[in-house]
C-alpha cells in the first residue's frame, strides 16, 4: 500500500496565521525534501492569507520502491477537473531522465482501501535549464474529491522498468485560482509607480520589461497575459525552477502579442537580501491565494485564466498555453 500523507491537512498548521511578515527559513540548494508528516483529521479549510514560510511546506515525496525509486509531488494543489500533474522521480542513481513515463492514477473511496485505477496515460521528461532538474507531466482527469494514488512506470538506461508511487489528496476545487475563473485584477507593484528594479525581484535577472504593467491594466489591454509569480533567490527545491528565465525568453519571442509580468513572492527583496527575518509576502500573492513557491497563469484577452501551472513550467508548456490564445 502507498505511504499515506496529508497535504491539505499539513497546509493549514503552516499557512493558517494570519500575519503580514515573519521570519524566513531558507534550506540549502542541496536540502533533501522533507516527508510529508499527517497533522490528524481536520478538514481542510479556504487559505486567506498566508505567513512568508513557504520553504518550510514540505513536499509531499513518496516510498522508497522495491525498484529504489522514489517520487516527489510537483502539483499538490488539485481540484475537480483536468488538472496538470507533475512529478519528480528519483532512483538510486539520481534524477530519473527518460524522454517518457507511464503514469496512472487511483482512486481511494476508503482509507485502507484497494486503488481504483481511473486512468493511464503518458507522461513527458520535461528537463529544466541548463539541465539541472526535470519532471514528468501529464493532463489527468479527477471525477471526485479524496485520497488519490499515482504510479509511474518508466524505463531505465538498461531498458529495465522501473515502477513508483505516492499518495495525495483532491479538493473539491484548487486554493489557487483555477483554468476557467477570471484573473484577479491585481494592482502589482511596477517601475510605472516609482519602484526601482531591486525592489521588485529577489533574482539577479532584472528585465524591466516584466514590471511595466499591473495585472489589473494588463486584464483591460485587450491582449493575453502570462504572469510568473516566484521568486528566483529563493528557488531551492526539486520542483523549483528559473521560471523568470523563461518568462523572459517568452517576451522576448512574443513581445508586442502578450503582457508579460513578473511578480515576486517577496514584497521587499532588499530588505530580505540583509536580514531574512523582515521578508513580508507580495500582497498580490496573498490575493491569488498560492499555497507554494513557484506559479505561472496565462491569461486570455478577456481576463480569464485559460492554463495554470504550479512549480516549474516549461518553455514548451508556456509558449503552448500562450498560442492557443494568439
Amino acid at each position: 500500500m502507498i505511504m499515506k500523507a496529508n497535504y491539505l491537512t499539513g497546509l493549514i498548521g503552516v499557512f493558517a496565521i494570519f500575519i503580514s511578515a515573519c521570519s524566513v527559513t531558507v534550506p540549502s540548494e542541496n536540502a533533501e525534501p522533507a516527508e510529508i508528516v499527517s497533522l490528524g483529521d481536520a478538514e481542510p479549510v479556504v487559505v486567506e492569507a498566508m505567513t512568508s514560510r513557504f520553504n518550510e511546506v514540505p513536499l509531499i515525496k513518496g516510498p522508497v520502491s522495491t525498484d529504489g525509486v522514489h517520487l516527489i509531488f510537483g502539483t499538490p494543489d488539485l481540484g475537480l477537473g483536468t488538472q496538470r500533474v507533475a512529478v519528480v522521480a528519483v532512483s538510486e542513481k539520481g534524477l530519473v531522465r527518460s524522454p517518457i513515463a507511464t503514469l496512472s492514477s487511483f482512486y481511494y473511496p476508503t482509507e485502507g482501501s484497494e486503488g481504483e485505477l481511473k486512468q493511464t496515460t503518458l507522461g513527458i521528461f520535461r528537463g529544466f535549464p541548463l539541465n539541472t532538474r526535470g519532471m514528468y507531466t501529464a493532463d489527468l482527469e479527477f471525477d471526485r474529491p479524496g485520497r488519490w494514488g499515482l504510479e509511474i512506470s518508466v524505463l531505465d538506461e538498461n531498458a529495465r522498468t522501473l515502477k513508483a508511487s505516492l499518495e495525495f489528496d483532491v479538493a473539491e476545487s484548487t486554493v489557487a485560482p483555477s483554468a476557467g475563473s477570471p484573473a484577479i485584477r491585481s494592482v502589482n507593484k511596477t517601475l510605472a509607480d516609482g519602484s526601482v528594479l531591486a525592489d521588485l525581484t529577489t533574482g539577479s535577472l532584472r528585465d524591466p520589461d516584466l514590471y511595466r504593467i499591473t495585472i489589473a491594466d494588463a486584464v483591460d489591454s485587450g491582449l493575453p497575459t502570462v504572469v510568473v509569480m516566484a521568486s528566483p533567490a529563493f528557488c531551492t527545491n526539486a520542483v523549483c525552477g528559473p521560471q523568470v528565465d523563461v518568462l523572459q525568453e517568452l517576451k522576448d519571442k512574443y513581445s508586442g502579442q502578450a503582457n508579460f509580468i513578473h511578480v515576486d513572492l517577496y514584497d521587499n527583496p532588499t530588505g530580505i537580501q540583509g536580514d531574512l527575518s523582515q521578508a513580508i509576502i507580495s500582497p498580490t500573492v496573498i490575493e491569488w491565494n498560492l499555497p507554494s513557491t513557484e506559479w505561472s497563469f496565462v491569461i486570455d484577452s478577456e481576463g480569464i485564466v485559460s492554463a495554470r501551472f504550479e512549480s516549474f513550467a516549461t518553455f514548451e508548456e508556456l509558449e503552448e498555453a500562450l498560442l492557443a490564445l494568439l
